[in-house]
Order: C-alpha cells, then sequence, then structure tokens
C-alpha cells in the first residue's frame, strides 16, 4: 500500500460531520460530510443494564467512527458543541437542556428541574428535609402527620375551642 493511501484510509477512519436525518423507530441516523452521506447508522448511546434515549438532532455536529474505514459499518459519537449548538453553560453545574423548555440543573447546592408542563412522579417518594410548597396543595387518600399540623397560626393537635356547651351545641373556631 503506498503512503497516500495510508493517509486516506486512515482519513476514513473518523470524520466530522453532522446529522442529516434521524429514524427514531430504527434508533439510526444518517451522517453527512460533505458530499458524503452515509447509510443508516446507529449513535453511541448508553444501552446495557442501565439504557438511555436521547436521539441526535438534525445538523448537530458529530464524528463517526468507521472500523477499517467501511463507513456502511460506522457508529456515531455524539456531544460536539459548536456555533450553532453552543454550550448551555460556562459554570461548573451540570445541565441537561431537552426539547420543550426542560432544564435539569445540578450544582453544589442542589438540583433544580424547571419543566414547562406538569412533573409526574410514579411510585414512593421518601423526603428527608424541609419541603416548602408555593401554591396549593391536593391529596387524594389519607395525610398522616407525626407531630402536629398548622394552619393560619392554628396548631391542630394543641387548639383550644370556645364556646363549649353540654349537649348537641357546636363548638366556636379554634383558638
Amino acid at each position: 500500500m503506498e503512503e497516500s493511501d495510508i493517509h486516506g484510509r486512515i482519513g476514513d477512519l473518523i470524520r466530522l460531520g453532522t446529522i442529516n436525518s434521524v429514524d427514531l423507530a430504527a434508533a439510526t441516523a444518517v451522517f453527512r460530510a460533505g458530499d458524503l452521506t452515509s447509510p443508516p447508522l446507529p449513535w453511541l448511546e448508553w444501552a446495557g443494564a442501565f439504557r438511555s434515549w436521547s436521539p441526535p438532532s438534525a445538523g448537530e455536529q458529530v464524528l463517526l467512527l468507521c472500523p477499517e474505514a467501511d463507513i456502511a459499518a460506522g457508529v456515531i459519537v455524539r456531544g460536539l458543541y459548536s456555533s450553532a449548538a453552543p454550550a448551555p453553560a460556562s459554570d461548573a453545574s451540570h445541565q441537561i437542556h431537552g426539547a420543550a423548555g426542560l432544564v435539569i440543573t445540578l450544582t453544589e447546592d442542589g438540583l433544580t428541574i424547571t419543566a414547562p408542563g406538569d412533573v409526574t412522579i410514579e411510585g414512593n417518594v421518601a423526603i428527608t428535609g424541609h419541603v416548602s410548597i408555593e401554591g396549593d396543595a391536593s391529596v387524594t387518600g389519607t395525610m398522616t402527620a407525626e407531630t402536629d399540623v398548622v394552619g393560619a397560626s392554628v396548631s391542630l393537635k394543641d387548639h383550644k375551642h370556645g364556646g363549649v356547651a353540654a349537649g348537641s351545641a357546636l363548638t366556636g373556631k379554634p383558638q
């Protein structure tokens, strides 16, 4: 093999380009670099006991790894920022930005999830620490408190009633 063939073959192993199109049902994407367009290829994703699903988008900058310089056997490697898709932050936070405005941010101060719609959690949830809710809360089922429930500065456990009378009379409001 001549030296020029070696350089060409090495250059065919790794290519820089963009996603041309995505087939979500087949979990494949078409890679494009200049005049070169690949057949549908898999992209690199977590695919073991822990699996993730984060399909690439058209125009996303990627690398194509081609074993033995065979584009048809290629695998798309994602995660390259570009001017069209810049990094979402410039600090030490960890962020995930999704479609439709979803943002998940993890910093040393905590975790923030910003979702433009509802957030649904299925399964039991245990929280250790204080909980603060801005807005109304609704519970279907029984709410149990081990110490007390306080509403408008009135303790459920220790409040007193005025105007108590024997018989079927009703008491006054709690104090």
